[in-house]
């Protein structure tokens, strides 16, 4: 593990994978009998309750989102992000107005929090904590905090590595620069992201989460990461930007072997087994969404009341289930499909869980670099 005690805490969730395959009383009538009585009075309509998400896809079924919305009476309006950058950019541009609730990845917590000021500290009193696995609960108010408050609460985890069709690539997997080898050529695809960025790092022998504690450093990581990627640039077909493209291009065989969030690549083995998530010898990526509130939040109540609901195990169960991504949730890893169960067990065994490289915290200027080489990698010819 690069240096985050959430390895503990992941390791207890797979362990609870592996032992187990959410009125006013009625007025009394008014006396008519005098003439002189008044009128009665005409009570304002109620308005409608509301609440404006921003999150990634899979993260609010429509069929929880209408399950919501009949037991409450809120309405979701929800807006996708496809990466941390954009949350944060759609945030700053309106200080949070506009939007209620968010999932940021925590590495993206408490640093937009001092830069940007883009959310407000966790009410914990409107949080139905004892749906929460404990350890979850601790680490994320505590590796969320900013000049003492905490900002974000645990929702969905996983980590970023390889699938590949074992069929028409039974050798890959072994490193990440199988993604770079000429015999695959035209059928690799990856994310032109950061969580690339890293993978290539480590492939390299480079460490991204020591080296972006100066800015120098980081510098030079990501110019020998963006070398490396414009190297391997003639070998890639595309570059995906959705989970629904890679599995697309996947099913169609149209590429071979890819980066892949394990949920995705879990995804395509439940529906066929040559599809596999191979987690290879430089580590996973590992992160940790959360939930939080917009600084310019109007409609707060609501955001507990949908962090409440879906924290509840019979529904996030059914994000684990439809998404393959895990949750937070007590109790709803039980709740998991045990063919799930089995596939993460397979693909994240104790040691594979152990060098998982997990998500650090950057400063603006790792962001800004970032950027810089993914649109270099972008142009490159």
């Amino acid at each position: 593990m690069k240096g985050k005690r959430s390895i503990v805490i992941l390791l207890a969730i797979l362990v609870g994978l592996l032992v187990t395959s959410c009125g006013a009383s009625t007025p009394a009538p008014a006396d008519t009998s005098s003439s002189s009585a008044a009128p009665a009075a005409t009570s304002a309509p109620k308005e409608a309750r509301v609440l404006r998400m921003l999150t990634w896809e899979g993260y609010a079924p429509e069929e929880l989102v209408n399950k919501f919305t009949k037991e409450t009476g809120i309405n979701v309006e929800i807006s996708y992000i496809g990466d941390n950058n954009e949350l944060i950019a759609k945030m700053a541009a309106t200080h949070g107005v506009g939007y209620d609730l968010v999932s940021p990845t925590l590495s993206y917590v408490a640093t937009a929090q001092r830069d940007q000021g883009i959310y407000q500290p966790i009410d914990i009193s409107k949080v139905k904590t004892d749906q929460i696995i404990p350890a979850n609960l601790d680490s994320i108010l505590e590796n969320s905090k900013y000049e003492g408050k905490s900002y974000a609460i645990p929702f969905v985890w996983g980590t970023t590595a390889m699938v590949v069709n074992t069929e028409r690539a039974p050798d890959a997997g072994e490193s990440y620069l199988d993604l770079c080898d000429p015999k695959y050529e035209n059928r690799v695809s990856y994310r032109a992201k950061y969580d690339t960025l890293y993978m290539f790092a480590y492939a390299q022998g480079l460490d991204p989460a020591a080296a972006v504690k100066d800015e120098g450093e980081y510098r030079d990581v990501m110019d020998k990461v963006l070398n490396k990627l414009i190297e391997c640039k003639p070998y890639v077909r595309v570059y995906w930007d959705s989970r629904q493209q890679v599995e697309d291009l996947l099913k169609k065989e149209e590429i071979w072997l890819a980066s892949s969030w394990d949920a995705s690549a879990w995804t395509l083995s439940l529906e066929d087994p040559k599809f596999k998530y191979i987690v290879p010898k430089e580590g996973a990526v590992g992160w940790f969404d959360t939930f939080a509130i917009s600084a310019g939040a109007e409609n707060i109540d609501e955001a507990y009341e949908w962090i409440n609901f879906i924290l509840a195990p019979e529904n996030a169960s059914i994000i684990v289930n439809q998404t393959g991504y895990q949750t937070a949730s007590l109790g709803s890893a039980e709740m998991a499909s045990p063919e799930l169960a089995k596939l993460v067990a397979e693909s994240l065994p104790p040691e594979k869980m152990a060098s998982i490289n997990w998500y650090f915290p950057k400063p603006d200027y790792a962001r800004d670099i970032e950027a810089d080489v993914e649109e270099q990698l972008k142009a490159a010819q």
